[in-house]
């Protein structure tokens, strides 16, 4: 949702149209466009700049300005590489529970 944010507010959508559209208060969207900013490594007032070329719908928007990923996709992969270890280990102390439990059924009977 926060992602549609910034995509409404490219169409040229302001905070207050926006915020209806969610049923939320502009505060709310404000904050989240500046959560949004804030992971792009952007400020916030880049995001809410007002657009200043034409669409073809008529309103007006600012082309974002690229944002280099090598570095969000190295975070990534090393995130998947901490959350793949996390299930191996998961997957492992899960097995060995069961191991225990089928070994105290075999003593309780």
């Amino acid at each position: 949702m926060m992602e549609n944010f910034v995509n409404l507010h490219e169409e040229g959508r302001s905070i207050a149209e926006i915020a209806k559209e969610y049923n939320l208060s502009e505060s709310t969207v404000y904050n989240r466009l500046g959560e949004i900013a804030e992971r792009a490594g952007v400020s916030r007032e880049s995001l809410l700049e007002k657009p200043v070329l034409a669409d073809h719908s008529g309103r007006n928007y600012t082309p974002v300005e690229p944002v280099d990923t090598t570095e969000l996709e190295k975070l990534f992969d090393e995130v998947m590489i901490y959350l793949r270890k996390a299930r191996e280990e998961m997957e492992s102390i899960i097995s060995e529970q069961e191991e225990l439990s089928a070994i105290l059924a075999i003593e309780e009977e």
